[in-house]
């Protein structure tokens, strides 16, 4: 399923190149263009963004959004991935199992792994995903740690919302999700894991670690996930600027 913010994007081009919105005139408002389209405001923001890459529009605080251009720079859009909003349709597609969240203070070992002050507080939640059209095995297996004091508000809402838990936090504490720094390594299935995931011991595996950092550049959240190599493949498109 494509991703919800490439969908908007090529309806976007199609009404400024189809003359809906001719050059020189003004895009509707972020919240405008959510209602219209069904879609999060969250989600516009990476539309506009792909379109003003396109050289289609121009945007500016208190001015809007102006469309500058009747055609793209490239005869052909295609989608970047691993954007933040590809991590909520990633979500959105698969089906989370909690497996068990307590609160923990980080030994120096963590710690240096999490990239997190040692002897700080955080709720440890163990999770899986499965696809829904296959559910004998998870895809992946994720611990996700979330500050202590966000997640006391969270804790609750765990296996009632499907949503992800950054989105969790930003529902409870008006955190944004400003970056999102990963790092990507092969690594073997943990024994313990085995048969959870329905591999075996030490079988080739990819290992997300993901740090959530809000609109004050204050870390908040740290998934580290485990991918079985025979069911997930990771691509990115690289496109060069200008």
């Amino acid at each position: 399923m494509e991703p919800r913010h490439a969908e908007l994007t090529k309806a976007l081009i199609h009404d400024i190149t189809s003359g809906v919105y001719p050059v020189g005139s003004s895009l509707p408002g972020e919240l405008e263009l959510a209602e219209q389209h069904g879609v999060s405001r969250g989600t516009v923001r990476v539309a506009l963004m792909r379109i003003q890459e396109l050289g289609l529009v121009s945007r500016k605080k208190r001015a809007g959004t102006r469309v500058e251009a009747a055609a793209p720079r490239s005869s052909e859009y295609m989608p970047k991935l691993s954007t933040i909003d590809e991590l909520v349709q990633y979500g959105a597609a698969t089906q989370r199992v909690i497996h068990g969240a307590r609160e923990i203070v980080l030994d120096i070992e963590l710690a240096t792994r999490l990239g997190c002050p040692p002897g700080s507080r955080w709720l440890h939640i163990e999770t899986s995903r499965t696809n829904p059209e296959a559910p004998a095995h998870p895809l992946s297996w994720s611990d996700i740690y979330v500050m202590a004091a966000d997640g006391s508000k969270i804790r609750k809402l765990l296996k009632t919302d499907p949503s992800l838990i950054s989105e969790m936090v930003g529902k409870t504490t008006g955190r944004l999700v400003k970056e999102v720094r990963q790092t990507v390594r092969a690594v073997g299935v943990p024994a313990a894991l085995a048969d959870v995931l329905g591999t075996a011991p030490d079988a080739h595996a990819l290992e997300f670690v993901r740090r959530y950092f809000d609109q004050s550049d204050r870390l908040f959240e740290v998934v580290v996930s485990l991918h079985p190599a025979d069911r997930f493949t990771y691509s990115t498109v690289l496109q060069r600027q200008g």
